[in-house]
């Protein structure tokens, strides 16, 4: 399993969010990039970067800054955040990040991903599926898909991409810890990968998501509250 910090933008500046709700949270850092390059020199072995505007209100506002991210660390990176088309997908990916992470566009605009698999492979593809009480939801959070969770498994793991990205909305940014039944579920019925995102608060957090089978967790608040450090959570992450 790996721990994969994340670096979320929004207004140009590293945020961290409760909820994904615009006016909460806290500005972490009013340099993103810089934020990226501290996690790549602390030792991570990915980086998770998402441009919250773009996911809330479309548009290109933070685009130069993801670019610039992606550019500049030499880790691997997954990009989510108001990727809506192949066009989005493959400048992106062309600057160098590794994945792709479609969240609205799987739901709203499903042959984006088609395509995106098509051009540039589906071991660049990652498929958000963001839930709360039970629904996936969209458009930065704001609205709800058609498709239940499993529905959006059945979907798109026939397409053979490279993992999907569960995040549990209720607690995500709260350090409320981890709710881990349905996270079961889903790498239970899944025959794609899962890794996890929301509510990380604590070592033993990771050690029980680690008994799950997903292969990575995000993590933000946990990490830039102190709470543990990336030395030691991948330490627990890799059983040591």
């Amino acid at each position: 399993m790996e721990v994969i910090p994340s670096v979320d933008v929004k207004n140009g500046k590293c945020v961290k969010l409760v909820r994904g709700k615009p006016g909460s949270g806290r500005i972490i850092s009013e340099d993103p990039v810089e934020a990226a390059l501290e996690w790549e020199r602390l030792g991570a072995r990915r980086l998770h970067l998402v441009d919250l505007d773009a996911a809330l209100y479309g548009g290109r506002g933070n685009r130069e800054v993801i670019l610039e991210i992606v550019r500049r660390v030499s880790i691997p990176v997954e990009v989510g955040g108001g990727v809506r088309s192949l066009q989005d997908a493959g400048e992106i990916l062309r600057a160098g990040a590794q994945w792709i992470i479609f969240g609205t566009a799987a739901f709203k605009n499903p042959g984006a991903v088609y395509k995106t698999v098509e051009t540039y492979g589906a071991e660049r593809v990652m498929v958000a599926i963001d839930s709360a009480g039970g629904k996936v939801l969209v458009e930065g959070w704001t609205g709800y898909a058609s498709a239940s969770l499993f529905e959006a498994l059945k979907t798109y793991e026939r397409l053979g991409i490279y993992a999907f990205l569960y995040t549990d909305v209720a607690v995500e940014g709260t350090l409320e810890g981890v709710r881990l039944e349905r996270v079961r579920r889903l790498v239970e019925a899944s025959s794609q990968p899962i890794i996890y995102a929301g509510g990380v608060s604590s070592l033993e957090d990771l050690e029980r998501l680690k008994g799950t089978g997903v292969i990575g967790v995000v993590v933000g608040r946990a990490l830039y509250d102190g709470r543990f450090t990336l030395e030691e959570a991948e330490k627990v992450a890799e059983g040591a």
